[in-house]
């Protein structure tokens, strides 16, 4: 692989709204009657003609169509799911549908991962003042205070900053390491961990993984409702065609749907309760299927979810600025307190001496 194709592909990616673009354009093409290779290659032209940099990741695409649909020579270059559903939409002759389809849901899951990135601005920035505070604490005010008091005579909460910020420099170094495989762990486990341990997780409020739940379940609706849409298959095909493209986790919980699908094959809503879904979303997938199609009535909550997420994540995004305000708000509380009270024990160390 080149750099240029490595570059626009990952400029293809960074953003929700290129695909969105380039999906909603191509089936407005294929409408009008255009062929996929024909598409790729105009855009192909088009980008090295005004250089825009797009050219070699479709000329990979139309190389890799000379063996294979446009929908599997995408694979690799776009999300896993969307390959699904374009695949699957492409066989049934419905690769239009699909991408109608999939811009629609590009559309609403880009703003909610947009506002839960947001959310996580504010606690970012909290922890970044916070450890700003202690290292400034000891770098400037510990060596002036040990001049003015030996450590010994320090108060309590004096005595506990000063320990906390010179330990938290001195050690600067594990403690880095430290919260760099927390991170990695974090979102390493998010995807491949799974179990009944993890689906208990999952749902324990301000953990990681509930918001990886969260947002995971959403596209797992958008694109389930999507795929029953654009092809002929029923749920059991869908499914397994999902589990195909699915991460650890997701797959684990596929594979759930599966087994209680094959219990209760005329009550599909049913088969989706693993613990992927909220109570609350669960209720509703099962009272709309009942009072209508499955298949639409999927597509309907799929799309409400959607938005229903976005407004809980836009809640989440003004909760955890708070709490990021309040974090702030307490260790300067805490540095004032512990000011207040080493300047009295100055003075009480001072009137000793004389």
């Amino acid at each position: 692989m080149t750099l240029s194709f490595k570059l626009a592909r990952f400029i293809f990616n960074l953003f929700d709204a290129n695909r969105q673009e380039f999906y909603e354009d191509f089936a407005s093409a294929l409408r009008d009657g255009a062929a996929s290779k024909e598409r790729l290659q105009k855009l192909a032209a088009r980008s090295r003609a005004r250089r825009t940099g797009a050219a070699p990741l479709y000329e990979h695409w139309l190389r890799k169509m000379r063996r294979m649909s446009f929908g599997r020579a995408l694979q690799g270059t776009v999300p896993s799911y969307e390959v699904m559903v374009l695949t699957a939409a492409e066989e049934d002759g419905r690769l239009d549908e699909a991408m109608v389809y999939l811009g629609r849901g590009i559309r609403l899951t880009g703003k909610i991962k947009g506002t839960y990135f947001m959310s996580l601005i504010s606690p970012a920035m909290a922890f970044v003042a916070v450890f700003g505070f202690f290292i400034a604490y000891a770098l400037l005010i510990v060596p002036q205070n040990l001049q003015s008091l030996p450590l010994a005579k320090w108060p309590t909460v004096s005595r506990a900053l000063h320990d906390f910020s010179v330990g938290m420099v001195s050690h600067w170094l594990l403690g880095t390491v430290g919260l760099v495989l927390m991170g990695w762990l974090t979102m390493w486990t998010r995807p491949n961990w799974s179990g009944r341990i993890r689906k208990t997780v999952d749902h324990l409020p301000f953990l990681p993984w509930g918001s990886y739940r969260e947002n995971e379940s959403t596209n797992f609706l958008v694109s389930l409702a999507i795929l029953l849409q654009s092809n002929n298959h029923g749920m059991k095909e869908a499914l397994m065609q999902m589990r195909q493209f699915a991460s650890p986790w997701l797959s684990w919980h596929i594979t759930l749907m599966l087994k209680r699908l094959a219990l209760t094959p005329n009550s599909p809503a049913k088969a989706l309760d693993t613990g992927l879904f909220s109570v609350r979303v669960m209720d509703r997938i099962e009272d709309y299927s009942e009072r209508t199609d499955f298949n639409k009535a999927l597509y309907m909550i799929a799309f409400d979810h959607g938005e229903k997420a976005l407004e809980l994540a836009t809640r989440k995004a003004v909760l955890a600025g708070f709490l990021a305000m309040g974090i702030v708000a307490i260790v300067i509380c805490v540095i004032v307190l512990g000011t207040v009270e080493f300047n009295q024990a100055v003075e009480n160390y001072v009137q000793s001496i004389h």
